[in-house]
């Protein structure tokens, strides 16, 4: 077959021949319009905008309970470092007041207790509640 052949078999063909009125047309494009299958409106996109909302809460959540925790630079290290060889400036018996009167000052939780065990029986006696 020849080129010529070819073209005029493509081109008059009975489909481009015939001649459809305005009105079949429209409603058979209509019929194709309808026939189509409508768009398919995915759930995930209505679901965006609240995985946003969500997301933004618990952006906010973080930020008020875990604030970000500031890093304290270590404390300057003394000029003169205290070597093994030389006698110490600080005596034992200068250290060992130091932790009595530390150990003084710190509550001891059974003193605490015992407090708190005398005030609720206190309690107990003014309110006239026998135990």
């Amino acid at each position: 077959m020849n080129n010529r052949i070819l073209k005029d078999s493509l081109v008059n063909t009975p489909e481009t021949r015939v001649k459809v009125s305005t009105r079949l047309h429209q409603d058979i494009m209509r019929a194709v319009r309808l026939a189509k299958p409508e768009k398919l409106k995915h759930g995930m996109t209505r679901a965006i905008p609240a995985w946003g909302m969500v997301m933004v809460a618990l952006l906010a959540l973080v930020v008020v309970f875990f604030p970000a925790k500031t890093t304290v630079p270590p404390t300057a290290v003394p000029d003169r470092i205290v070597s093994q060889a030389e006698p110490s400036a600080i005596t034992l018996k200068q250290l060992t007041d130091n932790l009595i009167a530390f150990s003084d000052d710190a509550a001891v939780p059974e003193k605490e207790l015992r407090k708190e065990l005398e005030r609720l029986k206190s309690d107990l006696q003014r309110f006239d509640i026998r135990s």
